[in-house]
């Protein structure tokens, strides 16, 4: 039985090796040639990462590029003392079925050698499964939910800033540098746009601003021309784009709107309103679909794969996945990095817990930014801001 099992096990590598130099771009194969190898080799060390596959495979596949990445090349060097890494993969649905997510999270923790789980992507699902990762006390590390509540779990650690750390940024950066004290606010009603909608609000009126507008994009009526008329009715100076993904189109409307009234013959001498955003809007889909409309537009982001800091770790990913990578990637990578690099020749849910509280990763371990982890499982680093220009985003100086 044993050779038998050696035999399926060496077919299935070969398939899986072959599938691999087939596509580059699927993470999703190089999982699954990782974990075949680590099978092969037995007493393995076991993670899990949960995506939204069913109806938001771009997200998932950004997701597990990162984590692929860090499985190759933890496996490449010969795992710890031999061992290597297999990873199970979980779907959580469309990500935002907090019911689906809360069962996802069950079936994970039933399996005993799983010492933690990366994940979830919306921060609807990491809370709503945070009580079943907290039962058994195992680690787990968002690389994209960004919501503040979920500091609160003990168990709950992230790799992307909150929105408490992003709406702050982009707050600042309004008053102190671009001297605006009036803007409107466009969002969405999900988990994310309510959050980062109040975190940019306190800070702003904290330091002296005002909003004068908040509008419902979800809103089926809207009528993006004449909302951008009423914002600058009220002496709105810019809009505060904060969509959640199924919304950004709606968003880059305003845009779209706006650039209309600039350019219309008889109010050229209007400046209409500046553009400043949420990371929803930091995408190629921005600057293919808006165009010119967007030109000039300020986003706060997790992470940007031009910026000095971050240039190694983009062009060995973009090497390994035959394109340019996402913060999403970049921001699976550290997760998976941060697990990995407290991992220990008796590690079990306890140890890994309890390392990751005072753990430190350099940029050698990270996708180039160092970090820590807060008492209450913050990631410790400053958030990116950058600007459209010339059709292309570029680092705010």
């Amino acid at each position: 039985m044993k050779v038998l099992k050696r035999v399926i096990i060496k077919m299935l590598l070969n398939y899986l090796n072959k599938a691999v130099e087939a596509d580059r771009t699927d993470p999703e194969v190089l999982v699954y040639y990782n974990n075949a190898l680590a099978r092969d080799k037995g007493n393995y060390f076991t993670l899990a990462v949960v995506v939204p596959a069913d109806n938001n495979t771009n997200f998932a596949q950004e997701i597990l590029r990162g984590v692929a990445q860090a499985q190759q090349e933890f496996n490449n060097k010969d795992g710890l003392n031999g061992r290597l890494l297999s990873i199970i993969i979980a779907n959580d649905g469309n990500g935002k079925e907090p019911e689906k997510a809360k069962q996802v999270a069950a079936e994970l923790v039933k399996t005993n050698s799983l010492l933690g789980v990366i994940g979830h992507n919306y921060s609807e699902a990491t809370k709503a499964a945070l009580t079943e990762y907290e039962n058994v006390g195992i680690s787990v590390i968002s690389p994209t939910s960004s919501n503040t509540l979920l500091h609160k779990s003990n168990v709950f650690f992230r790799t992307v800033p909150s929105d408490a750390a992003m709406g702050e940024k982009l707050a600042k950066y309004a008053i102190n540098n671009l001297n605006l004290t009036r803007v409107v606010i466009f969002k969405s009603t999900s988990f994310f746009s309510e959050s980062m909608t109040q975190e940019f609000q306190n800070n702003f009126e904290e330091l002296g601003g005002k909003i004068v507008r908040q509008v419902d994009l979800t809103e089926r009526t809207l009528n993006a021309q004449k909302e951008v008329k009423l914002s600058l009715a009220n002496q709105a100076q810019a809009a505060i784009l904060i969509p959640d993904r199924q919304y950004t189109d709606v968003a880059l409307d305003i845009a779209k709107a706006n650039n209309n009234i600039i350019n219309s013959s008889k109010n050229r001498k209007k400046p209409g309103l500046k553009l400043l955003g949420a990371n929803t809007l930091y995408s190629d889909e921005t600057l293919s679909k808006a165009g010119k409309a967007v030109e000039g537009l300020i986003a706060v982001v997790p992470w940007f794969r031009d910026a000095a800091q971050a240039k190694q770790y983009s062009q060995k990913a973009k090497k390994l996945w035959k394109s340019d990578v996402t913060w999403r990637t970049a921001s699976s990578y550290d997760a998976t990095q941060a697990l990995l690099q407290d991992l220990s020749t008796d590690s079990n849910r306890t140890t890994i817990l309890t390392s990751l509280e005072n753990a430190k990763f350099s940029v050698n371990q990270t996708s180039g930014y160092p970090f820590k982890f807060s008492s209450e499982g913050e990631r410790e680093t400053e958030p990116i801001l950058v600007q459209i220009k010339g059709g292309k985003f570029v680092a705010v100086p």
